[in-house]
């Protein structure tokens, strides 16, 4: 791992007005949290450009930063089509007049790709650059070419832990070195007022209910163990009249923990009407722990100290992980990990395959766990046929595809657009003079 500074801008100065795109989930910005912290510590000012859910969090927990919501989701197809679909954030940007443009996110999204080509000059850019041969990346262009305008490029493997490629990222900008530290995160009194309300209305006693994450819904494909693997599971371990589960999720999901729910174990469902981010982490505080998939609610728990029992897959292996114990990760070994959910086979064997015994397993392993801990099963017998090098061959032709599908598809956009313009000028060109 590396540091590299762009000669032609110099050092860092203190004191700097830095703003920061982090425009991906909950789960993403928890884990930035200490690299955050270490920046205001420093006495910088910071500007922010994020999506809800994770903006609403942010906010309570660093009033002192400016935050702006990303209109568009940088992540849609049809986002991409458009020539500047961030035109009000990035005039924000301008406006702040910042000395530092930081790119935490280690795949780079389109909204820092539309800045980067119009505005990198303006503004010295700091951000992630990987030697490894695949970097998963949300732009169109190749994020190799896109970090050679780097102010500070912090060369990192793939796979390292984005908790630790947060805390490199966040010395490099410091100029010297950030300590290594879990996230955590604390409730509001107003949020624990509101929190103990929904407890009082569902007949839940603070400390004696489980929080899960483990609805189905369109594009978690890649991390869902099963409706009828979680059913038998809270069945097995949540009898009759044993503690509660209180399950989050979006209306989407709603459907599919209903499902879930008809296992005979005592639950609450608040999917159809998800409480406010703050008042969420506050009923995550106040529970046993948590039990589910990888989701931004896991992180709240691990952030709030609660103990976690999480089913993953290999698709990021090991960059998502609890940022602290206790907790236990179950998985599917595969030799195909780090796919980036470019996924080789018929469907993700990686935690599709996970036994409920294993996952029993982790539950008894939870109560004396004490760090981050696994419990990694051998793959059956014909499933694990991918090579690592295979799976990246094909993750990254898949990832070639996509960016030339995409670039060819925004031309054509801008084309429609400039069209009528471009034949109203060449026809006042062409047309005789009276």
């Amino acid at each position: 791992m590396a540091v590299a500074r762009n000669p032609r801008i110099g050092e860092v100065e203190p004191q700097m007005k830095i703003t920061i795109s982090s425009p991906d989930g909950l789960g993403d910005f928890i884990l930035r949290i200490p690299l955050l912290r270490g920046l205001l510590a420093g006495g910088h000012e910071l500007q922010m450009f994020m999506r809800r859910p994770a903006l609403d969090l942010a906010a309570t927990v660093f009033p002192e930063a400016q935050f702006f919501e990303i209109g568009a989701d940088p992540y849609h197809p049809e986002t991409r089509r458009k020539k500047n679909p961030f035109r009000v954030e990035h005039r924000a940007v301008r406006k702040f007049r910042p000395d530092l443009y930081v790119a935490p996110l280690f795949a780079l999204s389109f909204f820092d790709e539309v800045w980067f080509e119009d505005d990198y000059w303006r503004v010295p850019v700091t951000g992630f650059s990987t030697r490894d041969a695949f970097w998963p990346s949300c732009t169109i262009a190749d994020p190799a070419g896109l970090s050679e305008n780097f102010r500070i490029r912090v060369e990192v493997p793939v796979a390292l832990p984005e908790l630790e490629k947060n805390r490199l990222l966040g010395s490099a900008i410091l100029g010297c070195d950030l300590p290594t530290v879990s996230p955590s995160l604390a409730s509001t009194e107003e949020s624990l007022a509101a929190a103990r309300e929904i407890l009082r209305l569902h007949g839940l006693t603070e400390g004696e209910y489980w929080v899960a994450c483990v609805g189905s819904r369109p594009g978690l494909a890649m991390k869902e163990w099963g409706e009828d693997n979680w059913r038998e599971f809270f069945s097995s371990v949540l009898p009759a009249g044993g503690r509660p589960v209180v399950f989050f999720g979006n209306q989407k999901e709603w459907a599919s923990i209903e499902r879930i729910r008809s296992g005979g174990f005592v639950s609450v469902n608040l999917a159809d009407r998800p409480p406010p981010v703050p008042v969420s982490l506050a009923l995550v505080a106040m529970s046993c722990g948590y039990l589910g998939r990888d989701s931004g609610v896991m992180h709240m728990a691990s952030a709030a100290g609660r103990p976690v029992l999480a089913a993953f897959s290999g698709g990021h292996w090991g960059r998502f992980f609890p940022s602290s114990g206790p907790a236990i990760v179950v998985t599917q070994s595969m030799s195909c990990r780090m796919c980036d959910h470019a996924c080789p086979h018929g469907r993700p064997f990686c935690i599709t395959s996970i036994t409920p015994d294993a996952m029993l397993a982790g539950w008894r392993r939870l109560s004396s766990a004490k760090n981050v801990e696994l419990i990694e099963q051998v793959p059956p017998e014909g499933i694990d046929t991918v090579s690592p090098d295979e799976v990246r061959t094909f993750a990254m032709r898949r990832s070639a595809e996509t960016r030339e599908r995409e670039s060819l598809a925004r031309s054509r956009s801008w084309w429609r657009r400039m069209k009528p313009f471009l034949i109203s000028l060449t026809r006042s060109i062409l047309q005789p003079q009276n």
